[in-house]
This record gives structure tokens, C-alpha cells and sequence, in this order.
């Protein structure tokens, strides 16, 4: 079984990359700091929304080494802040691009190598929680994975394609909010684990965590 994680160096995907290795899965690990990737994964690919040519690549190397992706999920993403009157255009573009850009990019180079049932799985966002002041950016960001999975959904209809909502996660992200961590946030590791089981149940739909 055969796994591709872009955004591997964050903290919910590398606990991604290190629950699979514990499920016996070959995982392709791509990220933007190869040194924050976890060492079990099998293979480390440099990846940068901001560079389409690091998803060319990874693509490249996951056509030859991979007899196909079981499944795929796009981990990536950041997060900066700021009231939108003060916003700036180069903090929006990035905002947008880990967010937004890079999952349509990802989910393009990803669908050539993807298995004929394949799974494709995007973290997305409760938007509601979202909309507060400062978040602006982040709350477009996280709202444009909507839209585009549905579609995703109506041009494969035979690959599986999930949201995972996985509401607050005890990661760096927290570093860069307007406001303070929530005390119940999870673990990534639990993060990890409820993706992958919805994975293997087999079920349609998106993810609530």
C-alpha cells in the first residue's frame, strides 16, 4: 500500500507519515523542510506550493518508484494573520497559495499516479469558526477546499475524495493565530489515527473530527 503526504513536514502530516509506517504503508513524504519530515518515511521529497516544479518532481519520482497511490492527502497549509485593512498582498498570495493553490496543484499531479479507487483526502476547516477578525485570509483559504473537492468529486467519479475537518490541532499553526490555543486541542497523532481509520472503513463523505 502505497501513500503520498504533501505537506510532511507540518504536524499533522508527519504524524501522518509516522501512523502509516506503523500500518506497514510505503509512504512518500513530501515537504517543505526535509529535515522536519520523519525518518521512517521511505522516501523525502522537497515540496513548495510556491514552486511548481518540486510537484513535478515528486510526481515524477512517485510515477517511477509507485506501482500506484492508494491514497493521497494533502497535509499543507499555513496560516498568517491580520485585520484585512492592514493585509498585505504578499501575506494574502501566501496564505493563498499553501492553502489553496497548492491543493489544486497537488490534487492535478497527484490524479495521474492515484490508483483506479483511489483516495484522496484534503484537510480542510470548520469555515464557520473561522470568520472572526484576523482570520480573513485563512477563512477564504480554508472555504476554497469546499468547492474545489466537489468538483474533484464530479470529474473522478471513481476515486474516493474526503474533507477532513479536523477542528484544533495542537500544532505549530497556533504559533501565527490572532488568539490563544484551545485547551482541548488534539494531538496530531490523534489527528492521524481517525483519518486513517476513515480511510480504511471505506466510507464516502467527509470527516468530522
Amino acid at each position: 500500500m502505497d501513500a503520498l503526504i504533501w505537506g510532511a513536514s507540518g504536524g499533522i502530516g508527519s504524524a501522518l507519515v509516522t501512523t502509516l509506517k506503523q500500518e506497514n504503508w510505503r509512504v512518500f513524504a513530501a515537504g517543505r523542510n526535509l529535515t522536519h519530515i520523519p525518518s521512517e518515511a521511505d522516501y523525502k521529497l522537497r515540496f513548495d506550493a510556491d514552486d511548481p516544479h518540486t510537484l513535478r518532481d515528486v510526481n515524477y519520482t512517485v510515477a517511477n518508484e509507485s506501482s500506484g497511490i492508494e491514497l493521497m492527502i494533502y497535509a499543507a497549509g499555513g496560516l498568517r494573520s491580520g485585520m484585512i485593512r492592514e493585509f498585505s498582498l504578499e501575506d494574502w498570495l501566501v496564505v493563498m497559495s499553501g492553502n489553496v493553490t497548492g491543493a489544486f496543484l497537488a490534487a492535478s499531479h497527484s490524479l495521474g499516479v492515484m490508483q483506479p479507487q483511489g483516495h484522496m483526502m484534503f484537510i480542510g476547516a470548520y469555515i464557520d469558526h473561522l470568520i472572526l477578525p484576523k482570520m480573513g485570509a485563512y477563512a477564504v483559504a480554508k472555504a476554497a477546499i469546499e468547492p474545489l473537492v466537489a468538483v474533484l468529486r464530479k470529474e473522478n467519479r471513481k476515486l474516493r475524495f474526503t474533507i477532513v475537518r479536523p477542528g484544533a490541532v495542537d500544532t505549530d499553526l497556533w504559533n501565527n493565530a490572532p488568539f490563544k490555543k484551545p485547551t482541548d486541542a488534539k494531538t496530531p497523532q490523534t489527528a492521524a489515527r481517525a483519518i486513517l481509520a476513515h480511510h480504511q472503513s471505506g466510507e464516502v463523505g467527509d470527516l468530522n473530527l
